[in-house]
């Protein structure tokens, strides 16, 4: 005697665990994507204790520290207000691209964020300075570290 399977009229799929499962998932991969990304890269600049003084010839000199959250760039000694103003003092002090060049050095303290050393390096490369040296501004009491 063989029973036949008979099938009920009121047939459905049960979609409530397909459904966990895609909330689970969700829930996942929310939680463990970053949702943030870094625009900037944490960079520490070296200090020297025990550097060795750059000889005292003539050259230009860019300094570029942060004074609280307001960073202080002089070329030579004379303030300027930002970085995009560097360009043209550099170009006026370049003078005739056909002379040699004197040499440069950028002086950059620890706290200059790294996108504004790279826009200093930029700046000197597009006003005829090729080479040019990066230096790390003594500490001075009382600095942010």
């Amino acid at each position: 005697m063989l029973k036949r399977h008979e099938i009920p009229e009121n047939t459905s799929i049960n979609i409530t665990p397909l459904l966990d499962v895609i909330f689970q998932l969700l829930v996942f991969f929310v939680l463990t994507s970053s949702l943030v990304r870094p625009t900037q890269i944490e960079l520490q600049l070296p200090e020297s204790t025990t550097g060795v003084k750059t000889p005292d010839t003539q050259g230009l000199v860019i300094s570029y520290r942060m004074e609280g959250d307001k960073p202080a760039i002089t070329l030579n000694a004379e303030p300027l207000a930002d970085v995009d103003a560097l360009v043209p003092a550099l170009r006026v002090l370049r003078g005739d691209p056909q002379k040699p060049q004197a040499r440069l050095d950028i002086q950059i303290d620890r706290a200059v964020p790294y996108q504004d050393v790279i826009r200093l390096m930029d700046a000197a490369r597009d006003t005829g300075f090729p080479k040019f040296s990066l230096q790390t501004l003594a500490s001075t009491p009382g600095a942010r570290r």
